[in-house]
């Protein structure tokens, strides 16, 4: 809801400051007062392209600044501008200088002239004429009918759901087919590497060790039986180690009993002999035992040279080669199956685009039932604006394939005149008659624009008598759910203002100047019956009949 609006420098206002309150707010004026400026000023607060040529003669920027009560719809909108609304209002200024610099600012934020277009398309929604035109449009249409009832709004909550499910698998079909061919030049790779894995036939993740240790022995074989011989020389020869300590046994075992401290001695020496023997008898079984072989030699070297391939390639170590193994057979598994059983992926999108579409269906026929009910209503509200021969449809044309709104084609189809065939609204019904199509259409879906302020500018052009009454008693109805403004010259719709401004120009010091006044009480019946007496001072008549039609509209005096 708007709370205030004060505006600065902006044409010929020079500094006005307007509240508003719940229900309905008339501005009212003598044409060429600046009620057009007022509604100019509004437009470009929320987002309008605003020109140099605004600013006030002589002065060297303008600004319009408006309060908004952040409604609970609002907030999200508020929340993508990284703003918080602070006390529950929204705070928007818009400021240009002469050289044509702009700031607009949400509750103290910086924000572009986009962000502030958004964000007030949700705070108000002003009628005018090109207005209009966007309230019929195709997709608002879409939007009030699926809008209309709780039964619409759940069948497109279920299609809604339908489509996402359809959607997921049509791109992963899509995917598909467009990759079909990477998908086979990546099957073939992987089975190349599988079968290069498995020729290698690799026993467990130790064996590249094992291999290293064999190859370690026969590779210096030479020196090994070299080394071995040598030692066996030095322990068991002639002169070697193993006789040297048997005589040193033989000796001291001749001694001892002479003194029984060198028991021990005798015990180690003999110890020690034992095993030089048993080391002596190994290392002649050893050099009996092996036989090199260059056939084994060169096994291993290609062996240890193959797993050192597989690690390069897949490792760094042999555990790795057997993971990258088995994670490449799973791979391969998931891929044939999509490339070579694209059957089962192409009968689950069959099957699913066929639910889709059954649902599509199902959702128009409720679309269809709710929609001629939702224009039973509009038309009724029309034929109370002097629109008696109003008639009105729901066009529908049915997809071929699933859409994301469930329809190929959805607008209103109207005619304003008997014989006249039906034709789409947005083509057909003049100014005027979109005007009081747009009042109806509010009228009947108002629980919609709860938290937005609806602006009339001159919505009852070219109607008067009863059909402006009407006009006036919907008026006054919708704000019971709505804020409204409207600009009006009819006294029948000045009759529904809650609050009443009068707006009038002023010349001082040869500077024209023009002010927002708010009337009350006798002051608001005697602008009416300015109106009634065609701006002229009203005589009795004329006051009795603004009484009148306070009556009418509000049913009050």
């Amino acid at each position: 809801m708007l709370q205030s609006l004060h505006i600065v420098n902006f044409a010929i206002i020079e500094d006005s400051w307007i509240d508003f309150e719940k229900g309905v707010t008339v501005f009212t004026g003598e044409t060429g007062s600046g009620k057009s400026i007022l509604m100019d000023a509004l437009a470009i607060l929320l987002g309008r392209r605003a020109s140099v040529e605004l600013i006030r003669n002589g002065k060297e920027f303008f600004r319009v600044e408006g309060v908004f009560t952040a409604e609970p719809e609002i907030l999200p909108a508020l929340e993508e501008m990284g703003i918080e609304a602070e006390n529950g209002e929204i705070l928007i200024s818009r400021k240009m200088n002469k050289n044509g610099r702009g700031i607009c600012t949400v509750n103290s934020a910086l924000c572009t002239v986009k962000q502030l277009e958004k964000l007030g398309s949700r705070l108000v929604k002003i009628h005018e004429q090109n207005e209009n035109e966007n309230l019929l449009s195709a997709d608002f249409c879409r939007y009030l009918v699926d809008h209309f009832s709780e039964q619409l709004t759940e069948a497109f909550r279920e299609y809604e759901a339908a489509f996402s499910e359809w959607k997921t698998v049509q791109k992963k079909f899509t995917d598909f087919q467009n990759s079909k061919q990477e998908h086979e030049r990546r099957l073939d790779i992987l089975q190349w590497e599988i079968e290069q894995i498995e020729r290698a036939q690799v026993r467990d993740a130790d064996e590249d060790s094992a291999v290293r240790e064999k190859l370690l022995i026969l590779e210096n074989h030479e020196k090994i039986y070299r080394e071995a011989g040598r030692a066996v020389e030095l322990l068991s020869g002639e002169s070697g180690a193993q006789s040297g300590l048997a005589e040193a046994v033989r000796r001291i075992g001749s001694i001892v009993r002479y003194d029984p401290s060198l028991s021990g001695v005798e015990q180690n020496l003999q110890s020690a002999l034992y095993a030089l023997e048993d080391a002596s008898s190994e290392l002649e079984n050893y050099l009996g035992g092996e036989e090199f072989s260059e056939e084994e030699l060169a096994e291993l070297q290609a062996r240890d040279e193959l797993l050192t391939q597989l690690k390069n390639k897949y490792g760094p170590s042999l555990e790795d080669v057997l993971s990258y193994l088995d994670r490449a057979k799973k791979e391969y598994d998931s891929l044939y199956a999509m490339v070579y059983d694209s059957e089962t992926m192409q009968e689950q999108f069959r099957r699913l685009t066929e639910e889709v579409m059954e649902k599509s269906r199902a959702l128009n026929a409720v679309r269809r039932e709710q929609g001629a009910v939702l224009c039973r209503k509009i038309t009724d509200g029309l034929r109370d604006m002097n629109m008696e021969h109003a008639r009105m449809e729901l066009y529908l044309r049915e997809p071929d394939i699933p859409t994301a709104s469930g329809v190929q084609g959805m607008e209103f189809y109207f005619s304003a005149n008997p014989g006249e065939p039906l034709r789409p609204m947005r083509q057909t019904a003049s100014g005027g008659e979109i005007s009081r199509i747009a009042l109806a259409i509010e009228d009947v879906m108002a629980h919609l624009f709860a938290c937005q302020t609806l602006v009339f500018d001159e919505i009852d052009t070219g109607i008067s008598g009863g059909t402006a009454l009407n006009v006036a008693r919907k008026i006054r109805h919708l704000s019971e759910t709505v804020q409204v403004i409207c600009i009006t010259h009819m006294p029948q719709t000045a009759g529904a203002a809650d609050q009443h401004y009068s707006i009038r120009k002023t010349v001082h010091d040869g500077k024209t100047s023009t002010a927002a006044r708010r009337l009350t009480g006798e002051e608001h019946i005697q602008d009416i019956a300015w109106m009634i007496s065609g701006n002229r001072p009203p005589n009795e008549s004329a006051v009795q009949s603004a009484r009148e039609i306070l009556e009418a509209v509000c049913g009050k005096r």
